[in-house]
């Protein structure tokens, strides 16, 4: 069991308008936890797919309302 802590840095509030910056993930398994910083043209969908793998559960501080729609949009 492994869990992700995300947060996003952005131009500004809207997914529209703006864009991501930097992606910061800490995944916390039971082997080692590593840190996954994503800048730039780094930000891909395959990208966080991957830097996510294994985790079961993604915490952020109010990403259900800010960072996961602007991530999906």
């Amino acid at each position: 069991m492994a869990e992700a802590y995300l947060d996003i840095e952005t131009t500004g509030l809207s997914p529209y308008l703006d864009d991501i910056t930097v992606i910061g993930i800490y995944v916390v398994t039971h082997d080692a936890p590593r840190f996954v910083q994503l800048v730039g043209e780094e930000i891909t969908r395959e990208n966080l797919l991957k830097a996510l793998e294994g985790a079961d559960t993604i915490f952020t501080y109010n990403g259900r309302r800010f960072d996961l729609p602007f991530i999906r949009d």
